[in-house]
């Protein structure tokens, strides 16, 4: 059996925003056997004093998953110490940082008085009294005291508790439809704490092994996929390596054929100058002989005249040379031709009559026209020998060219050879000795992921065992919770609301079979139903139906599993699930919760809102005629926000209309 905490007293000095009064400084406050009622508006303060009492019992530590709004899944139950950020959440609110403000909660856990002074500042530890004993404790040894005389077996599982178990926070999760807060609130309501530490031991071995086997699985697949394709790669390596073995010998061709060519390049080259220059040298020579050739008719026209004439041998000597008549300024190549040719037949060059026989010329012309023949064969030589030298060059320049072609297609194909043989070298597998030993390093990991497979099989074998066993132990306390719960949830709802016990299937991890773990399901009848039906989420039923259903499966596990029954509920503004007709019912199931034991305490924040919620709370919860004892009105010790400072007549008139009300009926 769990023992939960039986709140007692609270006292916060120094904190601004319970100023308190001038006879009474700050907050205090008793918890009364039975209901107390904290009563407040927006801004006031009703959530964080709720928030200071938990935080008196949990310190500066917290379930990391714990307030998400998500299922809890296999998140691990381990309590974390808060950031500093979160560690000031008190002190942000106020303007001195709550640097002397502090916290001191009376508790009852087993029997045992328990007090706790813990700073508002940073939630850090003052003073812990033990059944009147002051203690120097620190917070893991406070902490390991609590589970102790809470009967649970971690921290942790301390703070999973509160949450689900005690305060009833705006953020709670519904823990009827959550299988795995479910499953872990179960076992610590029902199991002995060195039961709950060998449950949670074997959870957490199974899923730390199917984590490092799936991770160790995930590797080895990828180490096969590799080894796969360099097996394919080595049972290819035939056609590879042929198809290498031709491309090398082509390629050794292509480059023997290139630096042939380019050798010979380097000889057409030197041979190519050679027939260059000899080509001008005869373009020389040839030039040489023209001109003599010219030179030579004109001695020869000049010695055809009779006598000096300047002016004839100028004019011919010009039109011979320039093709031009310097009489009219005629082109006339047609006469220059005709001119030469009666200088080559020995005719004379004006009226081209037989010269010959002529005594006055004879002897001068002669020997001109001699000159004429020799230079003109002269000419004719050096046309021959040009002819021939430029032929030459055309054909060294015509070998140059191709050779320069040829080897620039050798290139090309080279570089397209060499590309493909890096390509064949990339589809080489590695040695056959690097691939045998990856053979073998996989396997051995392959071999190491089926025996950590069977280990996973052995644990989760002996975790079934394990689990069917505590099933049964939770099913023995299962018709008390039902009957418990129907109790309680008849007096919330109209709609047939029963609870079974009904062990869900549920993997523990991502592989492996399921497992019957510990599990209340609900049936729920609606005005579209004609009779009950599964509902196995919270959005299946409406908000009010959410919160009255899993206040009702919360009271009943307390009320089962609680060592003597007893148990404290803080439940926050429950009046926003009420409508006018449920306030009657709603109050009086939470006051049949306040009054089920002697020692029960619930305490209910509530805003000062219209209605009978608040009045018929205190009166139907409490017969002591006490009920001013029993509320908590903020608006006497909070500080007010500006709504009501600038509405503080209406506040006032409304408190006292309440109070009255309590008052006619005490």
């Amino acid at each position: 059996m769990v023992s939960f905490p039986i709140l007692k007293n609270v006292i916060i000095e120094g904190y601004g925003m319970y100023p308190g009064t001038t006879d009474q400084p700050g907050l205090t406050f008793e918890f009364k056997p039975g209901l107390s009622l904290i009563l407040g508006a927006n801004g006031i303060g009703k959530t964080t004093f709720i928030s200071i009492l938990f935080r008196s019992l949990t310190g500066p530590y917290e379930l990391p998953t714990a307030t998400l709004t998500g299922d809890l899944g296999s998140a691990r139950i381990q309590a974390i110490r808060m950031p500093s950020y979160a560690r000031s959440v008190f002190a942000n609110r106020v303007m001195n940082g709550a640097s002397d403000a502090v916290v001191t909660l009376t508790f009852m856990l087993n029997d045992t008085s328990v007090v706790i002074s813990r700073s508002l500042h940073d939630l850090s530890l003052r003073q812990v009294i033990i059944d009147g004993l002051i203690t120097h404790l620190a917070e893991e040894d406070l902490q390991a005291e609590i589970c102790r005389l809470a009967g649970v077996w971690s921290f942790g599982d301390w703070i999973l508790l509160l949450r689900h178990m005690i305060f009833y926070f705006e953020d709670r999760r519904a823990l009827v439809w959550d299988q795995s807060a479910q499953r872990q609130i179960l076992r610590i309501l029902f199991m002995q704490p060195d039961m709950s530490e060998v449950w949670i031991k074997k959870e957490r071995e199974v899923l730390e092994l199917d984590s490092r086997m799936r991770n160790l699985q995930s590797a080895v697949s990828r180490e096969e996929r590799a080894l796969a394709s360099e097996v394919a790669k080595s049972e290819g390596a035939k056609d590879i390596r042929a198809e290498l073995e031709t491309i090398e010998k082509l390629l050794t061709s292509d480059s023997a054929d290139r630096e042939t060519l380019q050798y010979d390049l380097v000889g057409i080259e030197a041979a190519r100058q050679d027939r260059r220059l000899s080509y001008l040298q005869k373009e020389q020579e040839r030039e040489s002989a023209f001109r003599e050739f010219e030179n030579a008719k004109l001695i020869a026209i000049a010695s055809r005249f009779p006598s000096r004439s300047d002016t004839a041998r100028y004019i011919l000597a010009q039109l011979m040379t320039d093709n031009t008549c310097l009489v009219c300024g005629s082109e006339v190549p047609g006469v220059v031709e005709e001119l030469t040719q009666r200088i080559e037949d020995s005719l004379c060059v004006v009226c081209a009559s037989d010269i010959s026989e002529s005594e006055i010329l004879a002897e001068s012309s002669e020997l001109a026209d001699k000159r004429v023949q020799v230079s003109l064969r002269q000419l004719n030589d050096c046309d021959v020998a040009q002819e021939s030298a430029a032929n030459a060059l055309k054909e060294i320049e015509s070998a140059f060219s191709q050779h320069v072609l040829t080897i620039q297609e050798l290139n090309t194909s080279i570089a397209k050879k060499s590309a493909r043989l890096a390509e064949l070298v990339k589809l080489l597998p590695p040695e056959e000795s690097k691939l045998h030993r990856k053979q073998a390093e996989t396997a051995a990991l392959r071999s190491s992921v089926e025996s950590q497979r069977q280990m996973l099989q052995e644990l989760r074998t002996s975790f079934r065992s394990f689990i069917e066993i505590r099933n049964k132990e939770i099913a023995d306390k299962a018709s008390d919770v039902v009957a418990s719960f129907h109790s309680f949830a008849r007096g919330f709802l109209l709609e047939d609301c029963t609870l079974s016990w009904a062990p869900r299937k549920s993997r523990l991890g991502e592989t492996g079979e399921s497992f019957d773990f510990p599990f209340f399901e609900l049936d729920l009848s609606g005005s579209d139903f004609n009779s009950t039906v599964r509902r196995t989420g919270p959005e299946q039923v409406s908000e009010s139906q959410r919160e009255f259903i899993d206040l009702s499966f919360r009271m009943a596990l307390t009320s089962t599993a609680g060592a003597h029954g007893f148990t404290s509920l803080l439940i926050d503004a429950p009046e926003s699930s009420l409508d006018a007709v449920f306030v009657v019912r709603a109050a009086s199931v939470l006051a049949k919760f306040a009054r089920a034991t002697v020692e029960n305490r619930l305490v209910v924040t509530s805003n000062l809102v219209e209605g009978q919620l608040l009045p018929l709370l205190l009166k139907t919860a409490e017969s002591d005629n006490h009920n001013f004892e029993r509320l908590l009105n903020l608006f006497d010790i909070a500080e007010p926000t500006e709504a009501i400072r600038q509405l503080h007549d209406e506040y006032q008139e409304r408190i006292e209309s309440l109070l009255a009300s309590l008052g006619d009926n005490s």
